[in-house]
């Protein structure tokens, strides 16, 4: 029988073996031991924050020590929903510096173990962002608050402190990240104003409850809905981003970005991929749509894009809302006629979008995935919100509702499909479209331009006529606007492959009238968006699609000027490219969207521009400096990968037909400056020269540059 230790021996005495150290304190939470689960040793722990349970940590003998509650957490929101809005503001937990070092644990024992293991035969196991993470300074974990003065909100301390990002998607904390409810509804309501007339993909007074649902829940203790989470996430990041562009770019980014991961956060949460939802596919559309995917934090960015808004589409049987079996069980057991009339807006967005992007350069040129023989979706009313449940047929198409641009860009669209269909086959096989093919592709561009509704167009008779309608309804004049840029641009599309050669050539003269015609006329509906009431919010510079356009515009004329340098009026053209030079150079001061995506085609329009200086004639003072064209030269490629020029007259030109895009662009000075834009313009203007009419040099310019950033539609 075993002997109970004396006390002599329980105290160390002499002669009495070592003493055994006591079994170490539980690190884990009681729950988290109990489920066997792996604890994240927070106050509270994840895993009870996720489950709603109280958080209890065993310290030595019977002491207990509870963390922080979800009570208690609900209480400090309570507080913050109750302060007047100050945007974003978060209600921080318990011993932060003690979960960054938790976080931190997996990254350097991965970081030890690879260096150890792997030492430096292969690359870092573990991302960039991650391991910058572990290598910053503290102080710039530090968060800090600037005063920017946001358009629409009183004046805000906006609070920058990017921690959602640094947390697990799948657990982290989404009602602690809630703004104010107030703030919610304001940016909400930003974004119903300026930013959902693009793609009207939601219904207002629905949104609206879901919000309100949001709060409610959250202020009774209850779970949120994941979808209502992720919809009221993406639409602050939208809103938020384009408040706060003006002011700074980098803020914007980092708000956006933020929110857009919570959003993110929530459909993981709610398992959106294998059970889809209308509001998860309404967020990740309003993401996709209005943010760029290269700023999308990596944990969420796979949602945001087109093949995936398709297959959660599909999956929720979106293209099938009209078919027979649909129709049948929705007269068995009744129906929410909203519910399904926003099904068709969203389905007919898609598919849209789907056939817009077939007819512009990039990976997806002509092709396209929607096939419309195998779906079954009505199209949309033409009604506004409030009147769904009230008709049947809706209004004719001369009556402006909310939905009268969604047709309208519809009907652009199905022309787009219409003519990959038709060009396809030629393109991919590297033929030549026949121009008999060209011809009867523009009348149909033309016929359908000629159909949009008098509100959408731009002749005089038409602006006045509707004048009192754009002041009660300002988002259908800039969408009036938006309709003239996409038909006008698809025609200088159309016509690019003839526009070279019909400027001498008598058969192809009408491509190149056309192109010139559809070029000025997307300047002019630029300038009247800068100059006219109702004036663009956000301005339209901060548009893409816009600016996209503008830029291709500005090279045709460019590219006229060059080929026609001894017109009569070749002085006036040369004014003509640098008015919407100048445009571009205004677009660059005001907007940090415009100015990456300037500077991106500025770069493959100086790859394809390499300009030498032609022969000066004795007492000659017209020519420009010599000096000045081969800083040009030089500040656009290598002087190695220079082509032979050809004499053409009293100038030269010469083409880079292939650069490889890992080749260094010898650029000393950035192209945000708009004084050196315009020099450069001008540079090019007096340097160019007469080029042969079959080189295809120009074809591969216009389309790499229609390439060279996001798609616009």
């Amino acid at each position: 029988m075993k002997r109970r230790p004396t006390s002599e021996t329980e105290s160390g005495g002499a002669g009495s073996p070592p003493k055994k150290q006591p079994r170490q304190d539980p690190v884990s939470c009681e729950s988290c031991r109990k489920k066997k689960s792996k604890c994240d040793r927070g106050y509270p722990c994840g895993n009870c924050s996720m489950r709603k349970l109280e958080c209890i940590y065993r310290t030595g003998g019977s002491g207990v020590v509870k963390a922080g509650s979800q009570t208690e957490e609900r209480h400090v929101l309570d507080n913050i929903m109750l302060e007047p809005p100050r945007t974003l503001q978060r209600s921080t937990r318990v011993d932060t510096e003690t979960q960054r070092r938790n976080r931190n644990e997996p990254l350097l024992t991965a970081d030890w173990l690879e260096t150890i293991v792997m030492g430096h035969r292969v690359p870092s196991a573990i991302p960039a962002p991650l391991r910058a993470e572990l290598s910053q300074n503290p102080q710039s974990e530090r968060s800090y608050i600037r005063q920017y003065a946001v358009p629409g909100v009183q004046p805000a301390m906006i609070r920058r402190d990017p921690i959602a990002l640094r947390e697990n998607p799948a657990t982290v904390h989404l009602p602690s990240y809630l703004p104010p409810k107030a703030e919610a509804l304001s940016l909400f309501r930003y974004y119903c104003a300026y930013l959902d007339f693009q793609y009207h993909i939601i219904i207002q007074i629905q949104v609206e409850r879901q919000i309100e649902s949001i709060y409610e829940r959250v202020a009774c203790n209850e779970s949120m809905n994941f979808g209502h989470a992720a919809l009221l996430f993406s639409i602050i990041a939208s809103a938020i981003y384009y408040k706060l562009l003006m002011e700074s770019s980098e803020c914007a980014d980092i708000c956006s970005q933020e929110t857009t991961f919570l959003a993110g956060a929530a459909l993981i949460q709610g398992n959106y991929i294998a059970y889809p939802t209308i509001e998860g596919l309404q967020a990740t559309m309003i993401i996709g749509h209005h943010l760029s995917n290269m700023n999308l934090p990596p944990s969420v960015s796979s949602f945001c894009v087109h093949r995936s808004f398709m297959s959660q589409a599909i999956s929720m049987r979106l293209h099938l809302v009209d078919s027979r079996q649909s129709v049948d069980e929705r007269a068995a057991n009744g129906f929410d006629k909203t519910n399904v009339e926003l099904k068709r807006r969203l389905w007919w967005d898609l598919a849209t979008y789907d056939w817009l992007l077939g007819f512009l350069s990039g990976p997806q040129e002509w092709t396209y995935t929607v096939q419309s023989q195998q779906m079954k979706v009505r199209e949309p009313l033409n009604v506004d919100d409030k009147d769904i449940e009230h008709t049947e047929t809706g209004l004719p198409l001369s009556s402006p509702t909310d939905m009268s641009y969604s047709l309208c860009r519809r009907r652009l669209a199905v022309v787009c499909r219409h003519i990959v269909d038709e060009t396809a086959e030629h393109h991919l096989n590297g033929q030549e479209v026949p121009y008999e093919t060209i011809l009867e592709l523009d009348r149909e561009l033309h016929k359908a331009c000629a159909e949009i509704p008098g509100f959408f167009r731009f002749d005089q008779a038409s602006r006045r006529k509707y004048a009192a309608l754009y002041r009660g309804r300002p988002n259908l004049a800039w969408q009036r606007s938006i309709v003239q840029q996409g038909y006008h641009s698809r025609l200088c599309r159309l016509h690019r492959h003839y526009f070279v050669r019909g400027a001498k050539d008598p058969r192809y003269s009408y491509s190149h009238v056309v192109s010139l015609q559809s070029a000025r006329k997307v300047l002019e509906v630029k300038r009247m968006m800068d100059e006219q009431e109702p004036v663009f919010t956000p301005h339209s510079s901060m548009i893409w699609a816009v600016m996209h356009h503008v830029f291709m515009a500005a090279v045709i004329l460019l590219i006229d000027v060059c080929f026609n340098w001894d017109d009569i009026l070749a002085e006036k053209r040369k004014e003509e490219v640098l008015d919407a030079c100048r445009m571009l150079s205004r677009a660059q001061q005001s907007s940090p969207i415009a100015r990456e995506g300037i500077r991106a085609m500025m770069d493959i329009l100086r790859k394809y521009c390499k300009q030498e200086k032609r022969p000066v004639s004795p007492g000659s003072q017209a020519d420009p400096p010599a000096s000045s064209i081969q800083n040009l030269a030089a500040a656009s490629v290598p002087q190695a990968d220079f082509a032979a020029t050809t004499s053409l007259g009293p100038k030269k030109v010469s083409f880079a037909p292939q650069i490889s895009d890992s080749q260094p662009t010898l650029l000393s000075e950035p192209l945000s400056d708009p004084l050196l834009l315009e020099d450069i313009w001008t540079e090019m203007l007096d340097g160019s020269a007469y080029a042969e009419l079959d080189t295809p040099d120009w074809t591969d310019l216009l389309t790499e540059l229609t390439n060279a950033t996001m798609p616009c539609e």
